[in-house]
């Protein structure tokens, strides 16, 4: 039950920084921070854990196949909205935030998937689990109804994925790979800009 009050309050804090302060970088350094220290502290009191979250090798093969095939279809389908938006090419900052997305999309999915998803599936059946955890997920991602709905729809595909093939590994590298895309091509939100505005060196 701790575990699912903490990232229920992550997500309230989540909209309030993000849609009040505007403070979107601080949040994530901050959010960051902390759950780095609790995993720590977690991981030296209760042996074994990591595992159980999805911090294991075993599971990588399987996996991976399965969130390429969800990059696949999810990149493809970007790049032709961005295609027709007038979005391409990607700007070439684009490539410096990038690396980036990945850190924080393992945080998420550690969120989404080793702490929400699997404390919501031992108490509910898998079919209620699911779409619970996406539209939780989802609700995170308002007041921005597209992005709420492109993340729901990716929750609903990353978290089976978890379920069957526990690996925070790759699920946070397709995360990212496809949260980055979709700010640029489906959102048309420049996040090196976001990210930098008000900096001396942002102009």
């Amino acid at each position: 039950m701790t575990e699912l009050v903490l990232v229920v309050a992550t997500g309230g804090l989540h909209l309030l920084f993000e849609n009040v302060f505007h403070l979107k970088a601080p949040f994530i350094a901050l959010a960051g921070i902390f759950w780095t220290g609790w995993v720590i502290v977690q991981l030296r009191r209760r042996p074994g854990i990591a595992r159980a979250w999805g911090f294991r090798r075993d599971t990588l093969p399987a996996a991976a196949i399965a969130c390429g095939a969800i990059v696949l279809v999810g990149a493809a389908g970007m790049f032709a909205w961005g295609a027709r938006a007038g979005r391409l090419p990607l700007p070439a900052h684009f490539w410096f935030v990038a690396p980036l997305y990945p850190v924080w999309g393992l945080i998420q999915q550690f969120l989404l998937n080793a702490l929400l998803a699997r404390n919501l599936a031992a108490r509910l059946p898998a079919v209620i689990a699911v779409p619970v955890a996406a539209l939780l997920f989802g609700a995170v991602h308002l007041p921005d109804a597209v992005l709420a709905g492109l993340t729901f729809l990716a929750a609903l595909a990353w978290v089976p994925v978890w379920l069957a093939w526990p690996n925070l590994w790759v699920l946070g590298a397709s995360h990212g790979l496809l949260g980055a895309l979709a700010y640029y091509l489906v959102l048309g939100r420049d996040v090196w800009l976001e990210l930098n505005r008000g900096t001396p060196w942002s102009g």
